[in-house]
């Protein structure tokens, strides 16, 4: 009977058991403690039964002995100084250690992935805000006007009292000058004001040929309320137009369907349509609409 109190007080004696005693005092659980201080249950029951071993390693096994201690009120000292014959000098106690905390890796690895997981969003957030910008704009640096070798807005063949053809003008409207006089020498027939009703004399078949083209297609108006990008392809595929359009400005296109339109800056744009408004916010993402008219 007399060995039971002595070995009772060696039991005591260990850290584990004191820290397991004065826990069932402040009336906790393991759960309880294992919650506070953000550590498992299993790692609770290898500290109160002294299984060291069972603990990551001498560093963390003082940390959490540390912290028990203060959660339940206890200096950590003494327990500090009882642990080091069970540890086996396996990384020995330094005087930074005693007063220190629980490294925080093991609490706050969760933390850390967490932070870098946002980081890495919020990047991935600043490089599309960056690629949308520069979509907008990249097109600006091209030339305002249209490309070389592509034509003017094609407006609708006029009918009475039309500009002189010019030399380089289709050669469908060469037979029908020639036709006015025969007998004038090639060198002889430079465009003159007297000779601008011979258009007037095109067969009325080809001018209702020409109408019904345009009225086959469509046409586009776009007024521009402030500063834009548009780009305009025709049913071939070609560019009509690409390019930074001042406030203010209109352009008109008559084409061919289909017509492939992208146009910078929506919201300062206003369309029309074969003459009825379009909208452009269905087809709109980051003030950038790109739609066919088909």
């Amino acid at each position: 009977m007399s060995d039971l109190p002595g070995a009772a007080a060696a039991l005591a004696a260990t850290p584990g058991a004191q820290l397991a005693s004065a826990r069932v005092a402040a009336g906790l659980s393991i759960a309880q403690i294992a919650e506070q201080m953000h550590i498992s249950v299993r790692q609770v029951e290898a500290i109160e039964a002294d299984r060291y071993e069972e603990l990551p390693g001498a560093v963390f096994v003082r940390g959490f002995v540390r912290n028990y201690a203060r959660l339940l009120k206890l200096d950590p000292v003494p327990l500090l100084r009882g642990l080091e014959p069970a540890l086996g000098g396996d990384a020995p106690l330094r005087a930074h250690e005693i007063a220190g905390t629980l490294p925080e890796s093991s609490r706050r690895g969760h933390g850390w992935m967490w932070v870098g997981l946002i980081a890495l969003v919020l990047a991935v957030i600043a490089i599309a805000a960056a690629y949308e910008r520069w979509l907008g704009r990249a097109p600006a640096s091209a030339s305002d006007s249209p490309p070389a070798g592509l034509a003017e807005p094609f407006t609708a063949p006029p009918i009475a009292a039309p500009e002189p053809p010019a030399p380089e003008q289709s050669s469908a409207a060469v037979p029908f000058e020639r036709s006015a006089d025969a007998t004038v020498a090639p060198a002889e027939q430079a465009p003159q004001p007297a000779q601008a009703p011979v258009i007037d004399a095109a067969p009325p078949a080809e001018i209702a040929a020409n109408n019904a083209a345009v009225d086959a297609g469509v046409r586009l108006e776009i007024v521009f309320a402030a500063e834009a990008w548009i780009e305009v392809r025709d049913a071939d595929g070609k560019v009509r137009f690409s390019g930074t359009v001042p406030a203010g400005s209109t352009r008109r296109f008559e084409s061919r369907l289909p017509l492939d339109v992208v146009v910078g800056n929506a919201s300062g744009v206003r369309i029309t349509y074969n003459g009825r408004p379009f909208d452009l916010a269905p087809h709109a993402t980051r003030n950038i609409a790109r739609f066919r008219l088909e």
